[in-house]
């Protein structure tokens, strides 16, 4: 609801205090301005920067603090660390409406205090990471992946309905949209109270992240062998990590020790890179209204064919195919892995359109690509939970979300500095980095193996 309206109202607030500026220097009346008046380069390498900033800025309370959230969930449960964020993200979007909306003496930089609120709970990645850290707790992992494509799903589903719906509360008001996804998290604070906790509190902890995982990841073409037995692991291993529990704090040493599993180092660094190249696309709707010259209400329709695409893929396409190939006996981890590789050349494909897009036509056609390939996060949590513990899940997703928040600190500023390149328009050259990156990734999925 509010990912176009952001933009809009930071726009909205640079613009106003440029002209408002302009007009004391040359002595001007009140300018009544038209958003046309706001294409300009001045604003829109202002409004770049303010965004890409933005992204870093929320970025930082997540990596401060998801792994204690997650030594929370393990501790207290994750009903608690998903009310926090709820809590937390409801506060972020009352201060950006304030300093917008505040007298244009207050500078519009005063939204990057937002970030401070999300230090209550972790921010959104954090509650993403709870609700994938329940569907671990609770899912078989031979069906897991097929759950938690639906859960990745959900939000693609809301994204069809919620984008067009934002733009023509835009029309009307710009903060409507706002008021709309406040009463959503109010909704989600009630909804969170009443839901079932999920943590479950073993009598034995288990010694080992890899006890009762039969599968390992290699990065050769080796072909099935035997199941590696807990006492054949490498020495030190199955002794190294202590169950989860009020006495166990060190989580430090558990996330160190988690990356040095067998196949988790291949799946973090898809955790980490995936989402630094898919951080270009937050700029599609400035690309857009920047070099076709749309109005930025009119970009909410670009969010609609991403989330076709999307839903297509993680609610109908690979649901359906999941259970298919499960009972013909297709491996899970080998059908994550193939799944990987493909959405890996799937959002490629689209971010090397998404730079050819010379008319909508084709911006339309690139972001419904993209789109196509939200399959491959789910994918990969699944993946990455059937090679360790069910006892590790929080942490394993805790430790997953500072990975993709320091994606989002690196490639914030970059990729907004990125976009900045050209003159009276975008060259989107952000998206030509991020195909690169998509596309190296995928060379490197190609050449692992699972290993049984």
């Amino acid at each position: 609801m509010v990912e176009v309206p952001t933009i809009k109202l930071f726009e909205q607030a640079i613009c106003n205090r440029y002209y408002a500026d302009q007009s004391v220097r040359l002595r001007l009346t009140a300018l009544d301005i038209d958003e046309g008046l706001c294409k300009i380069p001045p604003i829109q390498d202002e409004l770049a920067n303010l965004t890409g900033l933005k992204f870093t800025f929320d970025a930082l309370p997540g990596l401060l603090t998801a792994l204690y959230y997650g030594s929370i969930a393990d501790r207290l449960g994750r009903r608690l660390v998903l009310a926090l964020c709820c809590a937390g993200t409801l506060c972020s979007f009352l201060w950006i409406l304030f300093i917008c909306y505040a007298d244009t003496n207050l500078p519009v930089k005063l939204v990057w205090l937002s970030s401070i609120f999300l230090c209550v709970g972790g921010s959104q990645r954090v509650a993403k990471g709870m609700n994938f850290t329940i569907i671990a707790d609770t899912v078989d992992k031979s069906h897991r992946t097929r759950y938690m494509y639906l859960l990745a799903g959900i939000p693609h589903l809301t994204t069809l309905v919620a984008p067009p719906l934002s733009g023509l509360l835009m029309l009307i008001r710009i903060w409507l949209p706002f008021a709309v996804a406040i009463g959503a998290l109010a909704l989600g604070l009630l909804i969170i109270v009443f839901m079932p906790e999920s943590l479950r509190h073993l009598s034995s902890s288990p010694k080992s992240p890899l006890l009762g995982a039969a599968d390992t990841l290699t990065g050769t073409d080796s072909g099935e062998g035997t199941i590696t037995p807990p006492e054949q692991l490498p020495r030190g291993i199955h002794n190294r990590l202590p169950g989860p529990g009020p006495e166990n704090k060190e989580w430090w040493r558990d996330i160190i020790v988690l990356i040095q599993m067998p196949g988790l180092p291949f799946c973090y660094l898809l955790f980490f890179l995936k989402p630094l190249a898919m951080i270009s696309k937050a700029f599609v709707y400035q690309y857009a209204s920047y070099n076709f010259q749309w109005g930025l209400s009119q970009t909410t329709w670009l969010r609609f064919s991403q989330a076709g695409g999307s839903s297509l893929a993680t609610i109908v396409v690979l649901p359906l195919l999941s259970s298919v190939l499960n009972r013909r006996g297709l491996h899970a981890q080998m059908l994550d892995l193939n799944v990987i590789r493909v959405s890996l050349l799937v959002a490629a494909t689209g971010f090397v359109l998404l730079q050819l897009s010379y008319h909508s036509w084709m911006l339309l056609l690139a972001l419904f690509i993209c789109g196509m390939s939200e399959g491959e996060e789910p994918a990969l949590q699944g993946l990455a939970t059937s090679l360790i513990d069910h006892a590790y899940h929080a942490r394993l997703f805790t430790s997953v979300a500072v990975v993709e928040i320091l994606a989002k600190l690196i490639g914030g500023p970059m990729m907004g500095k990125l976009f900045s390149i050209g003159h009276a328009k975008s060259s989107g050259i952000c998206f030509s980095v991020s195909a690169i990156i998509l596309f190296v990734l995928m060379v490197i999925a190609c050449v692992q193996r699972i290993k049984r």
